[in-house]
C-alpha cells in the first residue's frame, strides 16, 4: 500500500496547503448541503437508500401522475445546489446537460421551479453541460447571474481535435444577454450565492494528463481579444479546457465538497485549487465526472484512485464520464466511501 509520504516522495501529491499562497477569497460556510442529480447517463427505479456519518443518498421518489412518465438519462451532467448558511437558504444550478427537454422533464418530475435558483455555474463550453441551458432561460429570475470561467467557452466547437471534425455546438451569448442572465465571465475564483465558490482556473499541479477530445474555433461565437494570447491569431485550436471551473462548498465542521463536472484539467487537480482557494484542507466529498472514459487508460484511472485516496476524502460520488476502469476498484477498495448515483438521486450532507 502507497503511503502519502511515499506518494510525495514521487511527486504523485500536491505540496500541503501550509506551502501555498495565501487563499484568494473569503468563502461562506454552510451548515447544510443538498444536491440533486438532475442530470446524467443513469436512470433506476432500484436505486436503494445510503445512510452514512454525515451522509444520507435518497434515491428519486416516484412523483409523476402517470406511469408513462419518468425521469430521462442522456449524456451530460447537472446538479442542483440547496445549501443553507447565516439563516438563509440558496439554491446553485451547476451545468445544465445535454438537451433542454431533458433537464425541463427531469426538473418538473423533481419539483424543482427555475425561479427558485439564486445563481448558477457553467463549468465548461462543452455541448453536454451547456445544452440544456434553454430549458432554465428565460424561466429563471432576470438578472440570474451565470458564472463562467473564460470567453472561450462561447467558442464554437468541433467533436474531435481535427479541423475536419463535425460540429459540438456553440453556446450563445447574445441569446444570454437578451433573456436577461447576468454573465460573470472571469478567469478568477468567485462567492456564487452565499454558499459556494468557483475554483477559477485550475492549474495542473498532479501528475495527471487528461486529454480534452474537442476543438474550438477562435473567433466563432467568442471574442478573440478576450482569449488567451496563444489562441487569439488562429482559427483553430485544440481544446484545453483551461477555462473549466470546478465548484466547491465548505461544510461546517466537515470541509469542503467539491464538484468537478467533468475535469478536463483533472479531478485531483480541481480539488487542489478548490483547497488553495478556499484554505481548507479537509475534504468531505468528491462529486462529478472525472474524465477517466477512454482516450484516457485504466492506468491513469487507478493512478487517480490513488491520488484521491491520498487526500482522504470522507466520501465520493462518482458519475457522467468517470468510467468503470475508476468506479469498479474504487467501490471495491473503499465499499463504505464510495456510492454511485443516478438521476434524481438526493444527496445530503450535515
Amino acid at each position: 500500500m502507497l503511503t502519502r509520504r511515499m506518494l510525495l516522495a514521487a511527486g504523485l501529491v500536491a505540496a500541503p496547503l501550509s506551502s501555498w499562497a495565501a487563499p484568494t477569497i473569503v468563502v461562506p460556510e454552510i451548515d447544510s448541503l443538498a444536491l440533486t442529480l438532475l442530470a446524467d447517463s443513469t436512470v433506476s427505479s432500484f436505486a436503494t437508500p445510503v445512510e452514512r456519518p454525515g451522509l444520507k443518498i435518497l434515491p428519486p421518489e416516484r412523483a409523476a401522475s402517470s406511469y408513462r412518465l419518468t425521469l430521462r438519462g442522456e449524456w451530460g451532467y447537472s446538479v442542483l445546489a440547496d445549501a443553507a448558511g447565516a439563516g438563509a437558504r440558496h439554491r446553485v444550478l451547476i451545468d445544465f446537460g445535454y438537451t433542454p427537454e431533458t433537464l425541463a422533464s427531469n426538473m418538473a418530475l423533481l419539483g424543482v421551479d427555475p425561479a427558485s435558483v439564486d445563481a448558477m455555474v457553467l463549468s465548461h463550453g462543452h455541448y453536454d453541460h451547456f445544452g440544456g441551458l434553454a430549458a432554465v432561460v428565460g424561466r429563471v429570475k432576470r438578472g440570474t447571474p451565470l458564472y463562467i470561467g473564460g470567453e472561450e467557452a462561447f467558442c464554437a466547437r468541433l467533436r474531435g481535435v481535427s479541423p475536419d471534425g463535425p460540429s459540438f455546438g456553440q453556446l450563445e451569448k447574445a441569446d444570454l444577454v437578451a433573456a436577461g442572465i447576468d454573465l460573470r465571465v472571469a478567469a478568477a475564483p468567485r462567492e456564487v450565492a452565499g454558499i459556494g465558490f468557483t475554483t477559477g482556473r485550475i492549474p495542473f499541479v498532479s501528475p495527471e494528463k487528461p486529454r480534452v477530445p474537442t476543438s474550438m474555433l477562435p473567433g466563432q461565437g467568442c471574442r478573440r481579444a478576450d482569449l488567451d494570447a496563444d489562441r487569439r491569431d488562429v482559427d483553430f485550436f485544440v481544446d484545453d479546457a483551461v477555462h473549466e471551473l470546478g465548484t466547491a462548498f465548505h461544510l461546517k465542521g466537515k470541509g469542503l465538497v467539491v464538484i468537478g463536472s467533468c475535469s478536463h484539467r483533472g479531478i485531483i487537480n480541481t480539488v487542489r485549487a478548490a483547497q488553495a482557494v478556499s484554505g481548507v484542507d479537509k475534504i468531505h466529498a468528491i462529486m462529478g465526472g472525472f474524465h477517466l472514459v477512454p482516450p484516457q487508460t485504466r492506468e491513469q484511472a487507478l493512478q487517480t484512485l490513488t491520488l484521491m485516496q491520498a487526500l482522504k476524502p470522507d466520501y465520493i460520488l462518482p458519475g457522467h464520464c468517470t468510467g468503470e476502469a475508476f468506479i469498479a476498484p474504487a467501490i471495491a477498495q473503499m465499499p463504505d466511501q464510495v456510492f454511485r448515483t443516478v438521476v434524481g438521486s438526493r444527496v445530503i450532507f450535515g
